[in-house]
């Protein structure tokens, strides 16, 4: 039940809207439009026509696949009893989350790139776009990531944005750049270690990480997840200190929050079928903590909660017995654990980890999560 102290959803989304990059220019029709849920508010804050989100994929650096063609969308949905944010982009039905602690780069007008532990995406929208969309698009990737323009790059390889050779080019030029913000982050950079055997699809993981986004944003808005699943950091400096801070009182996420459900995911996956020999465990250097705002990340009942919902909703190819599945779950935390973001060197400003039982069944379906 919602503190009486916390504002009704629709104000704070307003109060929060009103904060960011002006003028926020929300096109009438779709965009815009505020959906209210049980625990939490979704908009779509904003929408682009006609974009094409390609996979630059690690393994093969010259393979470029085409994920989804369609309209691109931005959605930020914010939880009604805390102070938890998520934003997402989608093309078509392919997710990807935007984080703080996740690169964005725009390497042309109309072009970013994408880097996410595992993934590296390009996004580009149409020459018809207009210039005010996309200028209002990198306000935002600028307000929800690690943000940097590098425009000078289209000039520099000399190709046009809308011709096939751009990509492989720009990717030359950025690349370097995306996998040191991560590093810096403490994230891995190329393949994940889990993506071997039968998890080694590149193409897999991009569809994971899209049911990954879509569950977490709608296990707030229906209520399975909640504060006593996350941990919640203010990594926001001391006034006196003389620095700009970020006032609000949002928490965004760190990117781990998306890819440690789908580590765990394939984590299980190579166990259950036989293949845990190919797992090589790496020791990766620590990284340092993005600063400037409150930051939330899922603690292990909160991961092992939208693990079980995936789980039963069809992910492994049998169902474990529950007794096998709850040393599964364990072991993919343990696993995961062995590469701690760095947030968790910090203390917790609410959402200590739940110390209940939880290997017990939800109330709430698979089913109403994933539908």
């Amino acid at each position: 039940m919602a503190s009486s102290s916390a504002p009704p959803p629709a104000s704070r989304m307003a109060s929060f809207l009103s904060r960011m990059p002006k003028p926020l220019n929300i096109p009438s029709g779709a965009a815009g439009r505020i959906e209210e849920y049980s625990m939490g508010t979704i908009m779509e804050v904003i929408r682009a026509d006609s974009s094409v989100l390609t996979l630059m994929e690690y393994e093969n650096p010259h393979n470029f696949r085409i994920l989804k063609r369609g309209n691109f969308v931005m959605k930020l949905m914010m939880q009604t009893i805390s102070t938890i944010v998520v934003a997402a982009c989608m093309v078509g039905d392919m997710y990807w989350p935007l984080a703080k602690d996740a690169p964005v780069v725009r390497v042309a007008s109309r072009s970013f790139l994408f880097a996410l532990p595992g993934l590296l995406y390009a996004l580009c929208s149409p020459p018809t776009t207009a210039e005010s969309t996309v200028t209002l698009l990198a306000e935002l990737f600028r307000q929800f990531t690690h943000y940097e323009d590098s425009q000078h790059v289209a000039a520099d390889v000399g190709v046009s944005e809308d011709q096939l050779g751009f990509w492989q080019k720009a990717r030359e030029q950025v690349e370097p750049v995306l996998r040191a913000r991560l590093q810096r982050y403490g994230h891995f950079t190329g393949k994940s270690l889990t993506a071997v055997g039968s998890q080694s699809s590149e193409l897999l993981r991009a569809g994971r990480i899209s049911e990954a986004t879509e569950l977490v944003m709608k296990a707030f808005l229906i209520g399975l997840l909640n504060f006593t699943h996350c941990d919640i950091h203010d990594l926001r400096p001391h006034p006196q200190n003389g620095r700009t801070v970020d006032t609000g009182r949002e928490s965004y996420p760190t990117i781990v929050v998306f890819s440690n459900i789908v580590e765990a995911l394939q984590f299980i996956w190579v166990i259950a079928t036989d293949e845990g020999h190919l797992l090589r465990p790496e020791n990766r250097p620590g990284g340092v903590r993005p600063s400037g705002f409150k930051v939330w990340c899922l603690n292990r009942s909160g991961l092992a909660c939208l693990l079980r919902v995936l789980i039963y909703a069809g992910e492994m190819p049998e169902r474990p017995a529950n007794h096998q599945l709850g040393r599964l779950i364990e072991r993919a935390r343990n696993w995961n654990s062995t590469h701690p973001p760095p947030l968790e060197m910090s203390e917790s400003e609410e959402g200590e980890a739940n110390t209940s039982d939880d290997s017990q069944e939800t109330s709430i379906s698979a089913s109403e999560v994933l539908n």
